[in-house]
Order: C-alpha cells, then sequence, then structure tokens
C-alpha cells in the first residue's frame, strides 16, 4: 500500500514544484538559486518515481483507476491478481505531500519536531549552549 500511496503523491508533487518554479520565474529578481533548488528536488522526484513503478511492478501491483475527487483521492490496484482500493483525505494527502517536499528540497524534516530543552533528547544528558542555541 506504501507504493501506491506514493505513486500516487509523487506526481502532484511534481506538478507543484514545476507550478512553484514558474512562479518563482515569474516574481523573483533573482530567481536562479531558487529554482536550481527545486530542480533539483524535481530530479531526486524523478528518480523516486521511478524507482516505485519498478518496485510496483517487480511486487505485481498494477494501479488500473485513479480519481481525484472533492474529499481527496482514490485508486484502485491490482496486486498478485487481488482487487484493492485506496483512498487518501485531501488533508491528509497535503501533510503528507508536505513532507515529501522538505524531504525532496533537502530539509531536516525530523529535526524540526524534536524538543532541543528535553534532555531526553539529548545523547549525553548534559544540555549545553550548542543544544540551546544561544
Amino acid at each position: 500500500m506504501s507504493y501506491v500511496k506514493l505513486y500516487l503523491t509523487l506526481p502532484l508533487i511534481l506538478s507543484a514544484f514545476e507550478r512553484d518554479k514558474k512562479i518563482i520565474e515569474a516574481t523573483f529578481k533573482t530567481p536562479l538559486p531558487y529554482t536550481e533548488l527545486i530542480n533539483d528536488a524535481i530530479n531526486r522526484v524523478e528518480m523516486e518515481i521511478k524507482e516505485v513503478r519498478r518496485m510496483m511492478r517487480t511486487l505485481g501491483i498494477k494501479v488500473y483507476e485513479e480519481r481525484l475527487t472533492a474529499k481527496g483521492i482514490e485508486a484502485k490496484y491490482l496486486c498478485r491478481g487481488y482487487q484493492h482500493s485506496f483512498s487518501m483525505l485531501t488533508s491528509f494527502l497535503a501533510a503528507e505531500s508536505s513532507v515529501l517536499m522538505e524531504k525532496y528540497l533537502g530539509i531536516d524534516v525530523i529535526a524540526k519536531y524534536i524538543n532541543r530543552y528535553d534532555p531526553s533528547n539529548i545523547p549525553s544528558g548534559k544540555v549545553t549552549a550548542n543544544h540551546l542555541n544561544v
């Protein structure tokens, strides 16, 4: 099911990056650094799409119907001869896409959610100035 989720989500992320790139090119005075970052992310997403498709072929998974609805995205797929359905609500799709976009842009997704002030998150158990960003 995780491959089906990626199969449905990654093309949407690719479209979002391409749309954002066009907006940046049209509005920023110096778009090159931003568009290069987005181009790198687009390349990573394209490689991931190829890998997901390869793994789906290997595992015998085939999506034969997908629809965007008012509630989200729905798909029907075959897995080793059995029919299954999959759906994601728009809110979940947006959250999942946001996390994946940060990953492909090279942003450390996990670190920003860790409480730096909690001593259990610090390997030595000792809080230093570096941990507090002072």
